[in-house]
């Protein structure tokens, strides 16, 4: 299945976010994927992939070594109730011990520089990692998030650049694009979707 426009089109025909993606992992199988982070968005959208039929659909987080215990919680509690398995991408070890040798373990309060060059090793690079292996990347952004994310299309074709330089089509797709913070939540309570115990107090009180 080719990367392309005439696909964008038809897939825009499918409004249902759940379809919709139940539709690209029956089309690209393991080489969809949804990517979370364990907000509100992320984890509705594995529920709502489960309910149209899709049993085990292709799930990955990136893991920066420093998530709060909490996050690991979520994952392994999403894991059992959809006997799922959350892949997780993590830093390259031997960049992060030198990136900790050389400025510290708490870097990120540095400078804005050595903050995005934490970010980097942790978080883009890994994750970067992960979209070399895919040709679909399902993600939790949503428009209300803030200015930038509100500029996201629903389905759009980037230029993935891989580890070995060739650049390809991949196929970014914001299910929940346009739907509020609120409505994500009102969901999670509805379908009793695990979510991230920093965040339930916020949903549930």
């Amino acid at each position: 299945m080719k990367i392309e426009q005439n696909l964008v089109n038809t897939l825009e025909e499918i409004k249902d976010p759940g379809e919709l993606m139940a539709e690209l992992f029956r089309l690209f199988g393991n080489r969809a994927a949804i990517g979370t982070s364990g907000q509100w968005t992320g984890v509705a959208l594995i529920d709502m992939v489960i309910r149209t039929g899709i049993s085990k659909p292709n799930v990955f987080t990136v893991d920066t070594l420093r998530l709060f215990p909490e996050t690991y919680d979520l994952m392994r509690e999403l894991e059992r109730k959809y006997t799922i398995k959350i892949k997780k991408a993590v830093p390259n070890f031997e960049t992060v011990s030198k990136m900790v040798r050389d400025h510290g373990e708490m870097i990120f309060f540095n400078s804005k520089v050595k903050q995005e060059y934490c970010c980097k090793i942790r978080k883009v690079d890994p994750n970067n990692r992960i979209l070399d292996t895919l040709d679909v990347w399902i993600t939790g952004l949503r428009a209300d998030q803030s200015n930038s994310r509100s500029q996201n299309k629903r389905l759009d074709i980037i230029q993935h650049k891989q580890q070995d330089g060739v650049v390809r089509p991949l196929l970014k797709v914001t299910p929940l694009i346009k739907w509020t913070e609120e409505k994500v939540k009102d969901y999670t309570r509805t379908y009793h979707v695990p979510v991230h115990k920093l965040l339930e107090i916020e949903r549930d009180g």
